[in-house]
């Protein structure tokens, strides 16, 4: 069969939107779920003051930090071809799409930018308990991050709070609160976090139980599987709730 090349603007554009995504996507929701993850064990390391779990965080935080690295690196270029793809759309609605991208990098994006180098490089330089809230703040701005990149992505699926400007020809917001708490994005910001949290208690899981066999490291593998198997026991209640509620919107 003879394969048909369409060379036309639009779909190049989509093809390299879609790659630059699915790309993206392999990595954020583990940094997502990594995040918790790490920043348990650190809190069960202030409490307790056993090293082991102080390697234990700092060993998933390292995997972390190359996840978030990534992550934030594909994210990047996706806001860029916002514009260089889709600039009459970026141009149509920019009063209210650009509004949560914007955001989440002058919020979100500068509080894990702040607090990820206090958590990686300041172990010896700040006390337990501030180097923990940085370790929760740097999770914390990962997850707002994607609440506003979730907002953004919902809004398109279910517009609100805007109106079409006819003497400048674009769709302008009128209810910025309609869109931040409109049940689509509650709904999908919920289900994708939580996914995420998922995700990375089977990395963690599946990691942990590899040194078992390997006959590696058997302490920390332990409590790494006792972490991720309650954290993902839970999660997965919490996702079957959130995906009841975002098949419900998608059935209205």
């Amino acid at each position: 069969m003879e394969l048909l090349l369409d060379a036309s603007l639009i779909n190049w554009s989509r093809a390299q939107f879609a790659m630059t995504a699915m790309y993206h996507w392999l990595f954020v929701p583990l940094t997502l779920g990594l995040g918790m993850i790490m920043s348990i064990m650190e809190t069960f390391y202030v409490k307790t003051g056993k090293e082991e779990w102080k390697n234990a965080a700092k060993f998933w935080m390292t995997i972390f930090g190359i996840n978030f690295a990534i992550g934030v690196a594909t994210g990047i270029i996706l806001e860029f071809e916002f514009g260089t793809n889709w600039s009459n759309y970026s141009w149509f609605v920019g009063d209210i799409f650009g509004v949560p991208l914007a955001i989440e990098g002058i919020l979100a994006f500068f509080m894990e930018a702040t607090f990820i180098s206090i958590m990686f490089f300041g172990w010896k330089k700040v006390g337990k308990n501030f180097h923990l809230a940085s370790t929760w703040l740097t999770t914390l701005g990962a997850t707002i991050s994607a609440l506003w990149i979730l907002v953004a992505n919902a809004w398109m699926q279910y517009p609100t709070g805007m109106e079409f400007n006819p003497d400048t020809v674009r769709n302008e917001m009128v209810d910025f609160w309609s869109i931040l708490f409109s049940p689509v994005a509650i709904n999908k910001f919920f289900h994708t976090v939580i996914s995420g949290w998922v995700l990375g208690a089977l990395f963690v899981m599946g990691i942990s139980c590899w040194f078992l066999l390997n006959k590696r490291e058997k302490d920390f593998a332990l409590k790494s599987i006792r972490v991720s198997a309650i954290f993902g026991l839970i999660s997965s209640l919490l996702l079957l709730y959130t995906g009841d509620g975002s098949a419900y919107n998608v059935a209205q």
